[in-house]
Protein backbone atom coordinates (compact mmCIF):
# COMPACT_ATOMS: atom_id res chain seq x y z
CA UNK A 1 0.00 0.00 0.00
CA UNK A 2 1.53 3.33 -0.95
CA UNK A 3 1.58 6.02 1.53
CA UNK A 4 -0.81 8.01 -0.01
CA UNK A 5 -3.60 5.78 0.00
CA UNK A 6 -5.51 6.01 2.86
CA UNK A 7 -6.82 2.82 5.32
CA UNK A 8 -8.23 2.87 8.97
CA UNK A 9 -7.76 0.94 11.81
CA UNK A 10 -11.14 -1.44 12.70
CA UNK A 11 -12.39 -3.52 15.52
CA UNK A 12 -12.16 -6.92 15.90
CA UNK A 13 -15.68 -7.15 16.22
CA UNK A 14 -16.01 -4.68 12.81
CA UNK A 15 -13.74 -7.15 10.90
CA UNK A 16 -16.15 -10.27 12.02
CA UNK A 17 -19.13 -8.17 10.92
CA UNK A 18 -17.47 -7.35 7.43
CA UNK A 19 -16.74 -10.92 7.31
CA UNK A 20 -20.40 -12.04 8.16
CA UNK A 21 -21.18 -10.10 5.47
CA UNK A 22 -19.04 -10.70 2.54
CA UNK A 23 -20.79 -14.86 3.60
CA UNK A 24 -24.23 -12.94 3.10
CA UNK A 25 -23.76 -11.46 0.14
CA UNK A 26 -22.04 -14.33 -1.62
CA UNK A 27 -24.71 -16.68 -0.42
CA UNK A 28 -27.29 -14.17 -1.99
CA UNK A 29 -25.55 -13.66 -5.62
CA UNK A 30 -25.03 -17.96 -5.43
CA UNK A 31 -28.83 -17.97 -5.09
CA UNK A 32 -29.55 -15.42 -7.51
CA UNK A 33 -31.53 -13.03 -5.25
CA UNK A 34 -31.46 -9.42 -5.42
CA UNK A 35 -29.52 -7.83 -2.60
CA UNK A 36 -30.91 -4.99 -0.72
CA UNK A 37 -30.25 -2.99 2.89
CA UNK A 38 -33.77 -4.76 4.09
CA UNK A 39 -32.78 -8.43 2.86
CA UNK A 40 -29.12 -7.73 4.04
CA UNK A 41 -30.33 -6.23 7.62
CA UNK A 42 -32.83 -9.33 8.15
CA UNK A 43 -29.78 -12.17 7.02
CA UNK A 44 -27.32 -10.32 9.44
CA UNK A 45 -30.31 -9.16 12.31
CA UNK A 46 -29.85 -5.66 12.07
CA UNK A 47 -31.65 -2.57 11.33
CA UNK A 48 -30.85 -1.43 7.50
CA UNK A 49 -30.06 2.08 9.14
CA UNK A 50 -27.23 0.91 10.87
CA UNK A 51 -26.07 -1.12 7.17
CA UNK A 52 -26.17 2.36 5.87
CA UNK A 53 -23.07 3.26 7.50
CA UNK A 54 -21.38 0.23 5.54
CA UNK A 55 -22.55 1.09 1.55
CA UNK A 56 -19.26 2.00 0.74
CA UNK A 57 -18.08 -1.90 1.89
CA UNK A 58 -21.49 -3.24 0.66
CA UNK A 59 -20.79 -2.09 -2.91
CA UNK A 60 -17.33 -3.09 -2.57
CA UNK A 61 -18.23 -6.29 -1.31
CA UNK A 62 -20.84 -6.87 -4.25
CA UNK A 63 -18.88 -5.81 -7.29
CA UNK A 64 -16.11 -8.28 -6.27
CA UNK A 65 -18.52 -11.37 -5.26
CA UNK A 66 -19.85 -10.32 -8.83
CA UNK A 67 -16.66 -10.04 -10.50
CA UNK A 68 -15.43 -13.84 -8.59
CA UNK A 69 -18.77 -15.14 -10.37
CA UNK A 70 -18.22 -13.59 -13.80
CA UNK A 71 -15.00 -15.50 -14.06
CA UNK A 72 -15.78 -18.50 -13.41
Amino acid sequence: MSINEYYEDITESEANFLLDLYGVIRRLVLLDIDITLVRLAYELDTSPSELSDYLPQILTILNKVEEEFEIR
